[in-house]
């Protein structure tokens, strides 16, 4: 990705883990853990994200990637549909790990405002839960 994911760890405890990617990854999307033990996008409503893909994970299953995982992170993350600065943000649509305004399953709050469409994902700072 041309744009860093990783704006401020804030002196939080931010960790970049080693995965493998299950399937294509985009950077700076959420990602979960599947059942065979590899990292793909989060579904909606997902309750078992891992936390941010710090780089794109190529298109072949199990190329080695990085996650970025811990509370109180700055990240520039996917976002998808409106979300205004202070907006709590969950995983939408199905394995594309884009986060959009919601109330239940939260992962982060927006700190900007922005409008995206679910296909181009733009990157949004938000605060990581």
């Amino acid at each position: 990705m041309a744009t860093e994911i990783l704006v401020n760890d804030g002196g939080a405890p931010a960790r970049i883990l080693p995965f493998t990617a299950g399937s294509a990854v985009t950077g700076g999307r959420l990602v979960a853990m599947s059942s065979d033990g590899k990292v793909d996008h989060a579904a909606s409503g997902a309750t078992n994200v891992l936390g941010v893909a710090f780089t794109d994970a190529g298109t072949a299953d199990g190329e080695a990637m990085s996650v970025i995982s811990g509370k109180g992170v700055i990240l520039n993350v996917s976002c998808s549909g409106t979300f205004d600065a202070g907006q709590a943000l969950t995983v939408e649509n199905a394995g594309t790990g884009l986060l959009t305004s919601g109330t239940t399953n939260l992962y982060g709050v927006a700190l900007e405002s922005g409008t995206s469409t679910a296909s181009t994902g733009s990157l949004g700072k938000v605060l990581m839960y």
